[in-house]
């Protein structure tokens, strides 16, 4: 059976009923969690500008 039948005859039950469903299908359907993308960590102004000299103008810091 697919989800759109389903749903199609879910729609017509009485409201109590749906709710009824809902709760079944909620402790049935576990929700999976997305992994949430790493945000690069930002890098302080010092850190910057040693970066700037170490690698643009050849400086040692």
């Amino acid at each position: 059976m697919r989800a759109e039948e389903v749903y199609n005859i879910a729609i017509h039950l009485p409201e109590k009923e749906l709710e009824r469903l809902y709760t079944l299908l909620s402790s049935k359907v576990v929700k999976q969690q997305r992994d949430k993308p790493v945000k690069k960590k930002l890098i302080t102004d010092e850190e910057a500008r040693k970066f700037i000299l170490k690698t643009v103008f050849k400086c040692n810091v």
